[in-house]
């Protein structure tokens, strides 16, 4: 299928609006369409009706169907657009008694004026833009109506919007509905964080007043309306319609992982009980297992952990809660294996509903911290290991920590527009004790912006930057070389790590950092050299990518990463030891958000850096490539 002749209105938005489709078929996927000529004469009306609406009233529409193949045609719309119709006048009247600013707020940038190309999608955007500024300026009850006076033979067309702007209203009462077991004075407390009897009616802010109620946690739904208006005493009352959500849950599941770097089975079992005391405290009890094989047969086993989180809300205000957590974690990686206790205490504030504040302090105990169990620490070859952290038999952090979050996207699942933005600090030791001093600083940010109504560009960046304070002659007895050095002080289990679905596409996870070559003997007397990422205390990635929604539930996504972690605290940001990936991939939306599908390849083929020098990562062509297969955008 074809349209030939329309300059101002696109093909694609034609295409979107008509019947006629050209055949997709590919493989599996899509289908065959048949010729109807029936939907061809009903879409000549349907481009015709789309030139009117685009200000084009003189424009004429045809069709033709041309045989190409015994069994194929092509479908050809020819379109003379003819000369567009220009506003001649715009009056609106009804607005003369309104005070000055009202008026100028609820025309100021206008989206048609006299002088203009008519077209009727603007002429309705003029007239919802006045009813609904007008409603947000308390004008609860304005109605606006109007009338459009074309002539196709001289081009122009006349246009009048009568407004009747009613009387200025201010909210009532609040009134809630449909809770059983929430107290309303803890919705309505929450609601008058944004909305107080007596402020100025606004739409928008009963749609805040909705929000904040249904933050509480315990709803599956919160609807804000206005009520009746009340023309004596100017007042509307404030309506919270809510429905209470199941105040316990249960959880669980399972699945398994593939990555290049380790394989792994999992479960998980959760309860959640959203008013454990009876004043909307909310408790989470998370546990999840799994069993990790990597390394194949030479560091494989158990890795989980358990967490009690309990939040008390209106800590300080209806805005600021109280979070403590407890927790226990066997962590089995790559670079090491461990196992820890964790108690925190934090403030979580919602400044705005898009904007938290989340101050913390946090206490870790980590034991067992080690590279192999001593059985394979025996069998590897006689030289010195760069140490990883030490704290074998057992250290502790003691750190203060802030999370900053802005989101301003318009899905967190599939974002297609806005932006998010977060910064999170750690200051470790020093006057709060434990076995480490340090600063951590890791800031991201992300921008996704609609190109086309199917085609989106997203970018993101991050940065990591890690500096040990402590001495090191008095935690280290790291041998004297370059990195040994640069770890000096930097515990493992804090360090950067970079590569993954999620982050740099051109490696497994957790594979972009510095690696230690490792020989290996086996049970059989062979040698088996494995590669352990040490991490590192700075980190950047940069992503651009492009996502296609070229079918009704399949996209497709072409992305860059670069990325780089590094030993020293600012060796990161050395911008010429960047690693490069390009890849594609393929998203099918499901109702749990995109199945994802991606393929990255380091194109430049910079290999890794191996600290020992011993032996190089990378030995093959497809050591060059990443496969990932996982649920949600990358970010």
């Amino acid at each position: 299928m074809e349209i030939r002749g329309n300059q101002t209105v696109s093909s694609g938005l034609i295409e979107g609006r008509i019947g006629t489709r050209a055949s997709n078929r590919f493989l599996f996927f899509g289908s065959n369409r048949y010729v109807d000529r029936g939907v061809i004469d009903a879409d000549v009306g349907r481009i015709r009706d789309i030139y009117e609406k685009a200000g084009f009233w003189a424009a004429t529409v045809s069709a033709e169907v041309i045989a190409e193949k015994d069994d194929e045609a092509r479908v050809r719309f020819h379109v003379e657009e003819g000369r567009p119709t220009i506003v001649r006048s715009l009056l609106v009247d009804g607005m003369e008694q309104l005070p000055d600013a009202v008026r100028a707020r609820t025309l100021d940038s206008a989206p048609l004026v006299a002088g203009a190309r008519y077209t009727a999608l603007e002429y309705d955007a003029l007239k919802d833009q006045i009813l609904m500024r007008l409603r947000g300026q308390s004008y609860a009850t304005a109605r606006v109506s109007g009338r459009a006076e074309v002539s196709p033979e001289e081009g122009s067309a006349d246009l009048v919007i009568e407004v009747e702007p009613g009387p200025s209203y201010r909210f009532g009462e609040l009134e809630v509905e449909g809770n059983l077991l929430v107290p309303s004075r803890k919705i309505e407390k929450a609601a008058k964080v944004v909305l107080q009897p007596g402020d100025p009616y606004d739409p928008e802010t009963l749609s805040e007043a909705e929000q904040e109620v249904f933050a509480l946690g315990a709803f599956s739904s919160s609807v804000a309306v206005g009520g009746v208006p009340d023309p004596e005493t100017a007042r509307i009352p404030a309506r919270l319609v809510v429905s209470e959500a199941d105040a316990m849950r249960i959880r669980a599941g399972a699945g398994v992982g593939i990555e290049q770097g380790f394989q792994q089975v999992r479960g998980l079992l959760d309860f959640t009980h959203l008013s454990i005391f009876g004043g909307l405290q909310r408790l989470n009890l998370r546990n999840d297992i799994a069993y990790r094989f990597l390394f194949a047969e030479h560091a494989s086993g158990f890795a989980g952990r358990s967490i009690a989180e309990l939040t008390q809300p209106d800590l300080i205000g209806p805005r600021t809660d109280l979070a403590l957590r407890f927790g226990y974690e066997r962590q089995l990686t790559q670079s090491y294996t461990s196992q820890s206790l964790v108690a925190r205490i934090g403030t979580p504030i919602r400044v705005r509903r898009w904007l938290y504040i989340t101050p913390s302090y946090s206490l870790e105990r980590f034991f067992n911290v080690q590279v192999f169990d001593q059985e394979q620490l025996a069998r590897t070859e006689a030289r010195t290991l760069t140490p990883l952290v030490d704290c074998p038999d057992g250290c502790t952090f003691s750190y203060l920590e802030q999370r900053l979050v802005a989101d301003r996207r318009n899905s967190p699942l599939e974002p297609t527009s806005g932006w998010y933005a977060s910064l999170d600090l750690q200051e470790g030791g020093g006057p709060l004790g434990g076995s480490f001093d340090w600063i951590r600083i890791a800031p991201e940010a992300r921008w996704y912006a609609p190109i086309f109504p199917n085609l989106i560009f997203a970018t993101r960046l991050e940065l990591g930057y890690l500096q040990p304070l402590s001495t090191p002659e008095g935690c280290t007895q790291s041998p004297d070389d370059s990195f040994s050095q640069s770890f000096r002080c930097s515990p493992i289990v804090i360090r950067f790590f970079g590569g993954g679905s999620n982050a740099f596409r051109g490696l497994g996870a957790g594979r972009l950092a510095p690696q230690e070559a490792v020989e290996v003997k086996n049970g059989n007397g062979k040698t088996t050299t494995i590669f352990i990422p040490l991490g590192g205390n700075s980190s950047v990635l940069a992503t651009a990518e492009l996502r296609w929604f070229f079918a009704e539930n399949l996209t497709s996504a072409f992305f860059v990463d670069a990325a780089n972690v590094a030993a020293g605290s600012l060796e990161a940001f050395d911008l010429s030891a960047l690693q490069y990936a390009a890849g594609v991939g393929i998203r099918y939306r499901s109702p749990i958000g995109p199945a994802r599908l991606d393929v990255g390849y380091r194109f430049l083929r910079r290999p890794l850096v191996v600290v020992n020098d011993v032996h190089r990562f990378e030995t093959n062509f497809f050591d060059w490539f990443a496969v990932f297969l996982a649920i949600g955008e990358a970010f």
